[in-house]
């Protein structure tokens, strides 16, 4: 049905896929250059911010496809705001499914855009996010270009620098290259679908979609698009802000412990189907050794974590073809993760967890004999009579400056 509002046309439909709505505030048939999608769910606090960030880019081609995830707080009112003041935004809205990967595909086949950006309602971009990367898409002539993000943390306003994001180490020497002759292909970034703008034609013609997984639904797509295209240029710039929250499902993971594992073994099996994997193979046994023990290591339960390290030593490393990882075969941004994993090999769970308890037990020891030893040169005559000789220089120069 139509209606009016605000001097815009809504146009509300039913779509043949039961639950799915859309709601655009003008009749807009001009093809942009660049589609964001954007999933949200209970994002009330920061959607404004993500979509202002969005309207305050430099470049102003595209629309921007809101996928809701039938938000029952006033995310859905803001996004609605944001679609009638500007014909650019768009509301979709789907009954709650918990996956943002079918959120995603959702805004894929609704996408009119030339290239599609994957964003996330809690982040906000730099004004230069879309700029600069079609600009650089275009001038190599790619089908992806990476760039660079940082973190934020919204309770202390804070930034930090990031060394997974892009990893720096890695980059080619010269651009664009090709994705299965890349030997880091899987391993520059960490497989964030919001640190690349990607071409469409690259998803459509490889019928490339996110998995429907409560976490990890972006693996797959993110490492396929990247073996799979020809040529993908990168940007050394932040323009994303990556906001740091302890409810998102990161944080979460506990509820979906094995969801990267099956991410890991649908790339896997997509690669042999396409005569990849030799091509790729170390850039591959990195990315499922790290995204192995870096899962395991950031569960909270220990149950959980026993769980996960016992099946990856009797079963999921074999599976892998990392029975036998070598230090030689292991790039240096897993390094950390070796020693773990050199553990693992010699001891159970338990017996593991026992040992960095201990570890922690002796830390703690060594930091509270250092802050006693602190305390006590703070009160010594020593320190006090040091402090007496710095006053006395200070002074002279202080009374010095004044004549």
């Amino acid at each position: 049905m139509f209606t009016k509002n605000r001097g815009y046309a809504i146009l509300r439909q039913k779509d043949l896929i039961e639950g799915i709505w859309m709601e655009t505030y003008t009749n807009n048939n001009k093809k942009p250059e660049i589609t964001v999608i954007i999933p949200s769910y209970n994002v009330e606090e920061y959607i404004g911010e993500c979509l202002e960030s969005l309207k305050k880019q430099t470049f102003t081609d595209f629309e921007v496809l809101c996928v809701d995830d039938g938000s029952d707080d006033g995310t859905v009112d803001i996004i609605k705001e944001y679609a009638v003041s500007d014909p650019r935004f768009q509301y979709v809205g789907m009954d709650h499914c918990g996956k943002a990967g079918l959120m995603r595909n959702e805004g894929i086949k609704r996408a009119k855009g030339e290239y599609l950006l994957f964003l996330d309602s809690d982040d906000f971009f730099e004004p230069e996010l879309m700029e600069h990367s079609l600009n650089k898409i275009k001038e190599d002539q790619a089908d992806v270009c990476m760039y660079d993000a940082r973190l934020y943390f919204g309770d202390t306003g804070k930034y930090r620098k990031s060394n997974v994001m892009q990893k720096k180490e890695y980059l080619p020497q010269t651009m664009p290259v090709e994705g299965k002759s890349f030997p880091y292909v899987f391993n520059i970034g960490t497989g964030c679908p919001w640190t690349s703008l990607f071409k469409k034609s690259l998803i459509n013609e490889n019928k490339l979609e996110f998995m429907a997984l409560s976490r990890s639904n972006d693996i797959y797509f993110v490492n396929m698009a990247l073996v799979l295209a020809k040529r993908i240029t990168m940007l050394q710039e932040v323009l994303v802000n990556y906001r740091q929250r302890s409810t998102s499902l990161q944080a979460n993971n506990t509820k979906t412990p094995w969801d990267w594992y099956e991410a890991l073994k649908a790339i896997r099996d997509k690669l042999k189907e396409l005569d990849l994997y030799d091509a790729v193979e170390t850039s591959y046994k990195n990315l499922a050794f790290g995204v192995s023990i870096y899962n395991m290591c950031s569960l909270k339960a220990g149950e959980a974590f026993c769980q996960i390290y016992e099946r990856l030593n009797n079963e999921i490393f074999a599976e892998f073809d990392l029975g036998t990882f070598t230090e030689e075969e292991c790039y240096s941004y897993n390094a950390a993760k070796y020693q773990i994993y050199m553990q693992m090999k010699e001891c159970s769970a338990v017996e593991y967890l026992f040992r960095q308890a201990q570890e922690m037990k002796e830390w703690q020891s060594r930091a509270k004999k250092a802050e006693k030893e602190l305390k006590k040169l703070k009160s010594s005559t020593t320190l006090k009579a040091g402090k007496a000789l710095l006053y006395i220089p200070k002074k002279l120069k202080h009374m010095n400056g004044k004549k």
